[in-house]
């Protein structure tokens, strides 16, 4: 794996992308924040741009199938430079609309880019090495956003949010030059010419009850993180403390690098399915945690434990979906799988914003913990009575 050049190259774009995106939504946070007093409001403009890219992610998931990957990723590296562009009126006029611009520019983009990486590792590793590249490509993920919040933290207090953004513009056009030399095998399984559908993606996982579990468990954690920018915000103004946002990002980005770095070791020779649907309880005890919203401590310590099991929980169902699907569907289940995301994101954030104003952030985190908890038994009850058994490796599941 450490030998393949595609796959350097798709975690370095991501290293360098991944922390020009985050440095972008520090600053976007903080622009939200000296304009919009309701948590609502913020919600509802975070809400504009998933909007887009959920009615994209169909068309994208065809496109992702049928047409040169590397392509896809180039064309989409290429719009997404346009995003902090947008964020310099924006900034000018203290104007929401240009903000919303600059939103859906970004989630046009993500709605090709990520779920186009998600198809190609299984195109240019074995299959004996996805969940080994799922925890690395999360690692990756991780560092690029320690390193992106923590310079974003840095910049936040000492410079003007232009700055932020010209630093989110370089570091997408450096991941575009990267992309320049990507080269991923096409898939010749399916004829090109044959007409490819959307809808044949939706009828297979309705009728695979392991895609059916990875689905409701990955959507009820999006469901969580869809809000987390706003809960982080929360804290942060609870405790009186700006620079608490920073050190959230860093504690829970520190613990999925280590989790990452023990995933394959834990969990490599275990059951996928039953795995996966445990990580639930253990991330309902962190969001209990987590209503201790004085407790800066407690917090943290939540966050971190809550980061530990999302480096578990992400690669282990990405390779589920991986293994179970022929690579000739996996652009348009990943693009699916991104609408649904997208959908819980844009749930998430108005239901996050609303229950922040009526219900606090201890109210809303105790609701959300006992929800994930209950959701974790169920689905572990359920998996085990359809005998669901998905390994790491084809030879451990024989």
């Amino acid at each position: 794996m450490w030998r393949n050049r595609t796959f350097l190259l798709l975690m370095t774009g991501e290293v360098i992308a991944g922390a020009g995106m985050w440095i972008s939504i520090i600053a976007n946070l903080q622009f939200m924040q000296s304009l919009i007093p309701s948590d609502t409001v913020k919600a509802l403009v975070l809400m504009s741009g998933l909007v887009v890219s959920i009615l994209l992610s169909p068309k994208a998931g065809v496109i992702i199938d049928m047409y040169d990957k590397g392509k896809i990723m180039l064309i989409a590296s290429l719009i997404r430079c346009l995003n902090p562009v947008f964020m310099f009126p924006a900034l000018s006029q203290a104007s929401l609309a240009w903000m919303v611009v600059s939103l859906i520019v970004m989630q046009c983009s993500a709605a090709f880019y990520f779920p186009t990486v998600q198809a190609s590792l299984p195109a240019i590793l074995s299959r004996d090495e996805l969940l080994k590249a799922n925890s690395v490509y999360l690692n990756i993920s991780t560092l690029s956003r320690i390193g992106g919040t923590a310079i974003g933290g840095v910049l936040v207090v000492s410079m003007d949010l232009s700055m932020l953004y010209i630093c989110s513009i370089i570091a997408y056009a450096i991941l575009t030059v990267v992309t320049l030399f990507l080269r991923i095998p096409a898939i010749t399984t399916r004829s090109m010419k044959e007409k490819v559908e959307f809808r044949e993606v939706l009828g297979i996982a309705r009728k695979d009850p392991a895609l059916l579990v990875g689905l409701i468990n990955n959507g009820l954690i999006t469901l969580f993180l869809g809000g987390i920018n706003l809960m982080i915000l929360n804290f942060s103004e609870v405790q009186h403390e700006p620079r608490l946002m920073g050190w959230i990002y860093m504690a829970e980005g520190l613990s999925i690098f280590a989790g990452g770095l023990l995933a394959k070791r834990w969990v490599g020779g275990k059951n996928l399915m039953a795995s996966s649907t445990l990580m639930l309880v253990f991330f309902g005890i962190s969001q209990y945690g987590m209503s201790f919203a004085t407790h800066r401590v407690t917090v943290l310590a939540s966050f971190a434990m809550f980061g530990f099991v999302v480096a578990f929980f992400f690669p282990v169902t990405a390779t589920i979906f991986q293994k179970r699907l022929p690579e000739h569907q996996q652009g348009r289940f990943f693009s699916f799988k991104s609408m649904l995301d997208r959908s819980f994101f844009l749930l998430a954030l108005g239901v996050t914003g609303v229950c922040l104003d009526l219900m606090g952030i201890t109210g809303y985190l105790l609701c959300i913990g006992t929800l994930t908890a209950a959701c974790g038994v169920g689905t572990y009850l359920y998996s085990q009575k359809r005998k669901l058994d998905i390994r790491a490796t084809d030879e451990a599941a024989a």
